[in-house]
């Protein structure tokens, strides 16, 4: 939030691609995908599986951040939905300014969150992989990121993955080696 509200430089405006539409209705896998967040890292068992995830989401947020920083980016929106989706889009709105937009992290958690999930509950592999593939994009469809910021988020998470699965395997050899 404070980045978002105190950049160093004028914000870039970006413009969503025009064959992206705004589907209002996706605003609840949206909402979801935030949930997924903070809830999913509950669910992890194992002790080192969860520190794993805590500092796979520290590093990959450590890799946009600075981004955002440096080049920081504004996107510009559609007129608010008419219905039922105006109220809940005015208060998305209000409260997430379209700043911070290249690259998305709006996806960084739920991804880390599903791929640690995923490796302590094998069950849940596909439901949490159908889940993403829902809630992915449904960033881009209620023009909170472009495609190409989600993708460029997902691989900070991608990155972060790999240094907590890293840091897991490092603390497990000096436990063993004990």
């Amino acid at each position: 939030m404070i980045i978002d509200r105190h950049q160093l430089a004028t914000p870039t405006e970006v413009v969503m691609p025009s064959w992206v539409p705004y589907r209002p209705a996706f605003f609840a896998p949206y909402i979801g995908m935030l949930f997924m967040t903070w809830l999913l890292p509950v669910a992890i068992r194992d002790a080192g599986q969860f520190r794993a995830c805590l500092r796979a989401n520290i590093c990959a947020w450590l890799l946009v951040m600075p981004w955002w920083m440096l080049t920081p980016t504004t996107l510009l929106r559609p007129p608010l939905p008419e219905g039922s989706w105006a109220d809940a889009f005015q208060f998305l709105w209000a409260v997430d300014q379209p700043c911070n937009v290249m690259p998305c992290a709006h996806g960084i958690g739920p991804v880390v969150a599903a791929w640690f999930a995923g490796r302590n509950r094998p069950a849940w592999r596909w439901p949490l992989a159908g889940m993403l593939a829902l809630g992915l994009p449904s960033i881009a469809l209620v023009w909170q990121h472009r495609p190409i910021d989600i993708l460029l988020g997902t691989v900070a998470a991608a990155i972060g993955i790999t240094f907590g699965e890293a840091m897991n395997r490092r603390d497990l050899a000096r436990i063993e080696a004990g």
